[in-house]
């Protein structure tokens, strides 16, 4: 029986243990309102990328040149069909010439490859200055035809 009785006698207390665990849900609000004021001081970035654009009041016009090469390999300036020396010889003059003519090079979709490198090889070794490709909108489909 004694031992019932200090069983009755011990008594159960129902207060709160402490917690042996922090709570962090304040310090990440805090963070993250410091984050939001961090990101709102840095200031906007300025960097410039200085570029020449045509103006269109000129009233000096540029001459262009068009070289374009056929599916066959028949290269064309200006739509006459030329082989290689003239060609080198055309490149050379205008090369020399003080107008610096643009240069647009147009070859066909189906045109080879090693035509097309030959040419602009050509226009290298003369020089020229103001080349450009010409609608390449073209060129961006290829087919296994």
């Amino acid at each position: 029986m004694a031992l019932k009785s200090r069983m009755l006698a011990r008594s159960y207390t129902t207060t709160a243990q402490p917690m042996s665990e922090l709570n962090i849900t304040p310090l990440i609000d805090v963070l993250l309102v410091l984050l939001v004021m961090l990101i709102l001081s840095i200031p906007i970035a300025t960097h410039q990328v200085e570029v020449d654009l045509p103006r269109g009041g000129e009233t000096n016009e540029t001459i262009r040149i068009a070289l374009s090469i056929t599916q066959a390999g028949t290269v064309l300036w200006n739509g006459e069909a030329v082989d290689r020396p003239e060609l080198q010889s055309r490149l050379a003059l205008t090369a020399a010439d003080p107008a610096e003519p643009v240069i647009r090079f147009d070859p066909d979709a189906n045109t080879s490859y090693d035509d097309a490198v030959q040419v602009i090889h050509l226009v290298g070794e003369a020089n020229i200055d103001r080349f450009a490709f010409a609608d390449t909108h073209e060129h961006r489909v290829f087919d296994a035809e």
